[in-house]
């Protein structure tokens, strides 16, 4: 994964408001405020949001733009003009936002459901073994690996689960999604750039050998409660409106 300063930026872009923190005389004490408690459906906004871990698509934006500005050996300016427009919709701040919209269309019920689902040991697993397979991501093993499942595929039940699971996760869905929002603001500023032919199929590929590694040692009869899991309606309900708000760029 490519990680440059520049594009970092996206990342920790603090709004104006926060710094605009006068400071009081040494001699004026501050008054002291009485604690807020915070907004329980804010604080279950929240922990859907990071649990769900779709913010991660906020670096998959800023890695895809990174890396091809990097190959097209991008001067400065068009470095910032590619931040500031993938910053308004693709930062962590911006994302949350967009989700939490869904989950203002969810009831409280529904959304009850949800975080209940994204905070079971059963996701909470899948989520570790995935933040495994990333850290392996550019290792020997997980390019041995690779080698393997392309000399050697696995029998095709086998592929035919990952790719059930992919699909009920909406996992390659989401990684497409993001190029075809990020591209065309690579072409707005690149003139005479366009994106790779066939990054479709590519994409697609790269997700299926991805999450073979992920789930290398699971069963096959998890892999399908797995799948229910991810199909059940509210979590797909929540993935639909993910979608939707992306696809709305």
């Amino acid at each position: 994964m490519i990680r440059q300063p520049l594009m970092a930026l996206m990342l920790v872009l603090t709004p104006l408001g926060a710094l605009a923190i006068e400071s009081s005389p040494a001699d004026v004490a501050a008054p002291v405020e009485a604690a807020v408690e915070p907004d329980p459906a804010v604080v279950q906004t929240q922990e859907i949001i990071r649990t769900s871990g779709l913010i991660g698509l906020s670096e998959q934006a800023r890695n895809i733009a990174q890396q091809v500005l990097n190959e097209q050996a991008a001067p400065i300016g068009q470095q910032y003009d590619v931040v500031d427009r993938l910053t308004a919709l693709w930062a962590p701040v911006a994302l949350e936002a967009r989700f939490g919209r869904v989950l203002q269309t969810l009831s409280d019920t529904d959304r009850g459901a949800l975080e209940t689902l994204l905070a079971s040991r059963q996701l909470i697993n899948l989520r570790e073994k995935e933040e495994e397979a990333i850290r392996h991501q550019g290792s020997q093993a997980y390019t041995t690996y690779v080698q393997r499942l392309r000399t050697s595929p696995p029998p095709p039940a086998r592929v035919a689960l990952i790719n059930e699971l992919d699909q009920a996760m909406q996992f390659s869905a989401l990684m497409s999604l993001t190029r075809e929002q990020v591209y065309p603001q690579l072409q707005a500023v690149l003139r005479g750039w366009n994106p790779p032919a066939g990054w479709q199929a590519a994409l697609q590929q790269h997700v299926q050998e991805f999450l073979l590694y992920v789930h290398r040692s699971t069963p096959n009869d998890e892999l399908q409660r797995l799948i229910q899991t991810y199909r059940q309606p509210v979590m797909q309900q929540w993935l639909a409106g993910v979608k939707g708000q992306l696809s709305a760029g």
